[in-house]
């Protein structure tokens, strides 16, 4: 596949819990060789490890609720400036307030290129997220879209599927009310910056990729 020339370096992926921004961003990283970084992840990884910091937002990420902007920040910002994303990156998840958005822009020397906004309903993303399961070394499956081979066992480890915690139909909702209460106000910000694109996030996954990256084809 021809890759586009790297006008688009540092992309932030926005869109509702479930909209499909993990899948859309392992595409675009392997279109641009750029590396994605999701702060769902880093966090989980964190409460996992059992570090000090994982301790002070576990019941946070399990509850639903928002990690604090300080917390966060301190976080992504340490990764970030890493050697390995000099060149360019995905941030899935980062930021989901203007007081990140805006510590980014005036804080540090990250320059953000494009803001891809991958829009879906809620009622879709609830549906989406409360029938996903994973497996302990992230491997995902679907009980509408993506079955595994043998109920409830991932097919790649064998290992079994659980449903996350903040997966649940309960957490999907509070996750996307403090979302739409917060996160939208970024869409504004990134707009009046000329840096927002919005994709419709309903569409296929194929038909989704596809929009996104004739988008990066064609941008200069």
């Amino acid at each position: 596949m021809p890759k586009s020339v790297k006008t688009v370096k540092r992309i932030i992926l926005l869109g509702p819990q479930g909209a499909g921004k993990t899948t859309q961003g392992e595409r675009i990283e392997q279109f641009l060789d750029i590396k994605t970084v999701v702060i769902g992840n880093l966090l989980r990884q964190e409460i996992k490890n059992k570090s000090d910091f994982g301790l002070k937002i576990a019941q946070i990420v399990n509850s639903g609720a928002m990690v604090p902007d300080e917390l966060t920040i301190e976080l992504m910002i340490k990764t970030l400036s890493q050697e390995e994303y000099k060149d360019g990156f995905i941030s899935d998840g980062f930021p989901r307030t203007m007081k990140q958005a805006k510590y980014l822009d005036e804080k540090t020397n990250i320059k953000i290129d494009k803001v891809f906004n991958i829009e879906i309903s809620d009622l879709e993303a609830i549906e989406r997220l409360s029938n996903r399961r994973v497996c302990p070394n992230g491997h995902i499956f679907h009980l509408l879209y993506k079955l595994p081979k043998k109920e409830g066992i991932c097919d790649t480890c064998q290992l079994p599927l659980e449903q996350r915690a903040d997966d649940t139909q309960a957490a999907v909702a509070q996750r996307l009310k403090i979302y739409r209460e917060e996160t939208t106000q970024l869409l504004d910000y990134y707009g009046n910056q000329g840096k927002l694109v919005i994709f419709d996030g309903a569409k296929s996954i194929s038909l989704v990729t596809d929009d996104v990256l004739n988008y990066l084809r064609n941008v200069r």
